[in-house]
């Protein structure tokens, strides 16, 4: 088997030289269209379902094989590409984990992608939040623990599954062992929405959720792999003969496939299967660098992991920054943005970079990012810190009625500053990371409104508002 076999495919059609009588309606020829000229040979990549290309809601090929040695490269009976995101795969698994039980519930910790409300709507499960552990003393927040996920099961009637996020966008890895355990012990399917760790199994091995024994894992590649955007992968361990995550997938993926999205995966497997070693020497060396750099700097400060609670652990390629003089995470976005960098997202407290292997490519590399810090952390010295209030510690709201019969009824807009006690129809989304404050079914509180009003004036981004107005049910 070609170690790459949708790369090699694509090249042997190209080969040919065939007429292309098929779609894409550009050919393949650049002068088709005036921005294919910027984007080299993409034009001629962006095919479709030809001979010996494969189907990728039936695969019998390429895509196939290529499907196999990705499940190998992280442990998994199986996996399916993704074109539609991570956020399919988490709608993906969770449809096929709870719809086979009506009326059944599923356990989430309340810090789950946007993506998992969508399941909820389309699954018509009930949803029994637990809320993440609030970080104390300059800690971001933790995420849930095996107590917590023990009481719930418990307590829960009719469960089938449980939902992990693992690393949080913040980089915090929740203890996952012994949950999995807690899911086997209970009869429970265990989802891992590894989105932002895809590169766990090759920078840790035995760390990656498939190698620890999850049900379903969804990462995206396209986020720290290099694959393009909107690239991932669906992880499946379950018996295929009771559970067929691909039967909702058929229905929920496009079926014009993007075959450089599907080749960026096929490439970037093959090439960390065997650059991994270096690539997390790559990777520990750049954080070791810039942990250096802001022991030196006045204001600028990386999270150090060590003080995280026992069962907690902290994923490295994740630079959390946060300021010694107090400025609030937006200002430190202001300031890295002023000196060259654009961070991954800022909150009221911290701003995060994203580490890649590509970060320390040539001719730079890693040293235009570390004289950018100081820079960052100079433009800090001359601003006058900002503190912004505390919203993360939003309480749960109360449920009112299901997602499902929430986004099935009619709704109204109203502007936000009314919308206290009624019932949200939709979803209100810090955006990023896309973890929503509320869903919809749920009450709208005062607090929410006054944790909208902070987010915006600070210059922060909420999904879910149009022009200040909300939907409520009707």
């Amino acid at each position: 088997m070609p170690k790459a076999p949708i790369v090699n495919a694509i090249e042997e059609y190209l080969a040919r030289g065939r007429l292309r009588q098929h779609m894409p309606g550009h050919k393949g020829q650049p002068q088709a269209m005036e921005i294919l000229n910027r984007w080299g040979e993409l034009a001629a990549w962006d095919l479709t379902e030809a001979d010996g290309l494969d189907d990728l809601h039936s695969p019998t090929g390429v895509i196939r094989q290529s499907e196999e040695l990705m499940a190998a490269a992280v442990g998994a009976k199986q996996a399916h590409l993704l074109v539609n995101g991570a956020s399919v795969g988490i709608l993906a698994a969770i449809l096929a984990a709870t719809t086979a039980s009506p009326n059944s519930s599923i356990i989430l910790p309340r810090n789950a992608h946007r993506s998992v409300w969508h399941a909820l709507a389309l699954a018509g499960c009930q949803p029994i939040w637990l809320p993440s552990l609030p970080g104390q003393n300059q800690q971001p927040p933790l995420g849930i623990t095996p107590q917590q996920l023990q009481k719930a099961c418990q307590a829960s009637v009719n469960c089938r599954a449980a939902v992990f996020v693992y690393p949080s966008y913040y980089g915090v890895c929740p203890d996952l062992p012994p949950m999995l355990a807690i899911c086997r012990q209970n009869k429970l399917i265990s989802i891992v929405d590894e989105a932002h760790g895809a590169h766990l199994p090759f920078i840790t091995p035995g760390k990656g959720a498939a190698w620890l024994g999850a049900d379903l894992v969804i990462d995206s590649w396209h986020k720290s792999m290099g694959s393009l955007g909107q690239s991932a992968v669906l992880l499946n361990n379950l018996p295929p003969e009771r559970y067929q995550p691909e039967r909702w997938l058929t229905m929920l993926q496009t079926t014009s496939p993007s075959y450089p999205l599907l080749a960026s995966l096929d490439a970037a497997r093959a090439e960390w299967c065997e650059q991994a070693a270096g690539r997390a020497a790559a990777l520990r060396q750049e954080r070791t660098a810039i942990a250096q750099t802001l022991q030196q700097t006045a204001v600028l400060r990386l999270y150090n992991a060590e003080n995280l609670p026992p069962g907690f652990s902290y994923d490295y390629t994740k630079a959390l920054l946060y300021s010694a003089a107090g400025h609030s995470g937006w200002q430190l976005a202001a300031a890295l943005r002023q000196a060259g960098i654009e961070p991954e997202f800022a909150d009221a407290g911290w701003a995060l970079l994203l580490l890649s292997y590509a970060d320390s490519l040539p001719p730079a590399g890693i040293d235009n990012l570390l004289t950018a810090l100081c820079r960052a952390d100079a433009f800090l010295q001359q601003t006058p810190p900002q503190p912004a209030a505390a919203w993360l510690d939003l309480p749960l709201p109360q449920q009112v009625m299901l997602p499902a019969e929430a986004m099935r009824r009619p709704c109204r807009l109203l502007p936000l500053q009314q919308a206290a006690g009624q019932t949200a129809a939709g979803l209100l989304t810090p955006y990023p990371p896309g973890i929503p404050w509320l869903g919809p079914g749920e009450l709208i509180t005062r607090e929410h409104i006054e944790a909208a009003g902070i987010l915006l004036q600070a210059g922060g981004r909420l999904q879910g508002l149009n022009d200040g107005l909300i939907p409520v049910t009707a």
